[in-house]
């Protein structure tokens, strides 16, 4: 035990007096339940777009990953929303993206989402978020899973019309489905932390359950801090309460069930 009644010269001193501070240490920053207004930057004010540099996470003659766009072949790619041919954008995706506001609510964003097609939604759940997403089959409705991992940390509306400027080959594996989904969200999740990779389109090339690996090609943006407008960010996936369910033909024809759908939850 320390004596705290010891002479002024005792050399233990400074130690003495930083146990008897109590100084509080850094707190972290309250959790934003849902989306901010606005694009955030470090110091408050949006930063000019011509003054941020060019982000280049990747090299491409060091990394197989990185690719040039997404694979030939019968892998369908699905989309936030249609590729645009820059030539024509319509009045409903034009109102869409101005009605996309720091005062959107959140159910005139799933209005939004609904027109765009998207296969997703989102549950709350105490102190974290439930994705719900389908398709028909498990190859798309994990790749809309992925969609809607992103769209929550950063609104894919905003990048709905910017054209595919960066690819990223992605594999994941596991030992059933539960693990699959979740390294395939993992991995995902950790390009966007590490390489700010925003993923707008997922192409899977391959998805084996007699492996229980995943090969897909990602295309999307960059997330640009003073730019992008920021959602809420996702710190970790995880197992709790996770389904995946593959329904069989006759639920679909009788009760019009989709041919596959999960439910993932993720740490915000």
């Amino acid at each position: 035990p320390v004596d705290v009644h010891r002479g002024m010269d005792d050399p233990r001193k400074d130690v003495i007096d930083a146990v008897l501070s109590h100084e509080v240490l850094p707190q972290r920053a309250p959790k934003r339940r849902r989306r901010d207004g606005g694009a955030a930057s470090s110091g408050g004010a949006p930063v000019p777009p011509a003054a941020l540099t060019p982000m280049t996470t990747v090299n491409a003659d060091a990394d197989a990953d990185v690719r040039l766009g997404f694979e030939d072949g019968d892998a369908a790619v699905v989309r936030y929303a249609p590729e645009d041919d820059g030539e024509h954008v319509s009045e409903d995706d034009a109102r869409a993206a101005r009605a996309l506001s720091a005062t959107t609510t959140e159910e005139e964003e799933a209005a939004i989402r609904r027109r765009r097609g998207v296969q997703y939604e989102y549950k709350d759940h105490t102190a974290d978020i439930q994705i719900h997403a389908w398709g028909v089959n498990l190859a798309e409705t994990f790749a809309w899973s992925a969609l809607a991992m992103f769209d929550y940390m950063t609104p894919l509306e905003d990048c709905a019309r910017e054209p595919t400027s960066r690819y990223r080959a992605i594999h994941a594996s596991g030992h059933d489905l539960d693990t699959l989904l979740f390294a395939f969200l993992d991995e995902l999740l950790f390009a966007f932390h590490t390489e700010m990779l925003i993923v707008t389109s997922v192409q899977m090339c391959e998805f084996s359950k007699e492996k229980w690996e995943i090969r897909a090609v990602v295309g999307g943006t960059t997330f640009v801090e003073g730019v992008t407008r920021q959602g809420t960010e996702i710190k970790a996936i995880t197992y709790s309460a996770m389904k995946i369910i593959e329904h069989s033909e006759r639920e679909i024809q009788d009760g019009g069930a989709h041919g596959a759908e999960l439910f993932v939850i993720v740490d915000i």
